[in-house]
């Protein structure tokens, strides 16, 4: 009942990273090469701007779009040398263009993937994003040519569970840019957020008690898969009841940890993480005084539930 009565604001789907009027093959680079690069995003900041992981991202993004800048160039960026792709990505997200100042991490990993995406592109799509989405025929699974069997492919799109592949669907729906006709082969997408939140709603139950005691304390895992199984399913059960469809869960549930469950919970310490708060800036809830699921959180209701995690683990996955 409360996921039928949230709304999604109008403008959150009309923002200007997915409704740029500019040109296909360019919004599609922008799309591919932003979500090929964005994991483990907690470090990733903008003082300037007071804007966090993937806030961050979108703008810079696309301003790296409008001003044709050769990190989404895809011959460009055959050509040029590793070293100077990775100057260009720190330089961009950095408050003051200096390089030694950017707040993305991982430069290496990050360059490598998006090396490795454009080589991908090169060879397999003559250098044409456009051609890949052509290839797909609007499906995810079409006997090797769908959308996830090709992405697959890929290092950066290469998790068994499809997180990023499931988040550049969604964007590229958002966008106009995909059409998809098989909407029963969508994977809800699944990140640390997303798991934290259904962990503590009790949506998933864990019942193994050495995974639920390194789940309350952070402990390092060697692998998250049978958690974010379990969430997938869970949030395919809540779209079948609900009639949203699981890509549009995202909206709901990534917001609400970014914000209002992470480190400090809206319930407890009548505040959110993030201000303002991600959940409110995307959601169309009158007041932010209480969580809008206060009422059938586990983690609410008992206070052991409050304290799950995500599994800990390093991964280039989400």
């Amino acid at each position: 009942g409360i996921l039928k009565g949230l709304i999604i604001r109008p403008e959150f789907l009309k923002r200007p990273f997915i409704s740029h009027p500019l040109k296909p093959e360019i919004r599609l680079s922008m799309l591919f090469t932003a979500v090929a690069i964005c994991h483990q995003t907690r470090n990733l900041k903008s003082e300037k701007y007071g804007i966090y992981g993937w806030d961050f991202m979108e703008k810079v993004f696309l301003e790296l779009a409008i001003g044709k800048s050769r990190l989404l160039d895809v011959r460009q960026l055959s050509d040029a040398d590793e070293e100077a792709i990775a100057f260009s990505l720190e330089s961009a997200f950095s408050d003051d263009g200096n390089a030694i100042n950017t707040t993305l991490d991982r430069i290496g990993e990050r360059t490598s993937l998006l090396l490795e995406l454009t080589d991908f592109i090169l060879d397999e799509f003559d250098g044409n994003y456009s051609a890949l989405i052509q290839e797909t025929d609007g499906r995810l699974i079409n006997n090797g040519h769908g959308l996830y069997e090709i992405l697959e492919k890929t290092k950066a799109f290469d998790d068994p569970l499809r997180k990023k592949s499931s988040f550049l669907v969604k964007l590229l729906i958002d966008s106009g840019l995909f059409n998809i006709k098989d909407p029963e082969n969508y994977i809800p997408i699944m990140d640390y957020h997303m798991q934290r939140v259904l962990l503590r709603l009790g949506c998933v139950e864990i019942q193994d008690d050495d995974l639920l005691f390194a789940l309350k304390s952070r402990l390092p895992q060697k692998t998250d898969r049978p958690v974010r199984e379990a969430c997938i399913s869970a949030v395919n059960e809540l779209s079948r009841s609900s009639g949203i469809p699981p890509w549009q869960m995202n909206d709901i549930f990534w917001p609400l940890g970014r914000s209002c469950c992470n480190e400090t919970t809206l319930c407890t310490d009548k505040f959110c993480t993030k201000e303002p708060c991600s959940f409110q800036l995307i959601v169309l809830v009158p007041d932010h005084k209480i969580c809008s699921f206060e009422s059938v959180c586990k983690g609410f209701l008992h206070h052991e539930s409050k304290l799950l995690w995500e599994p800990f683990i390093e991964t280039h996955y989400y």
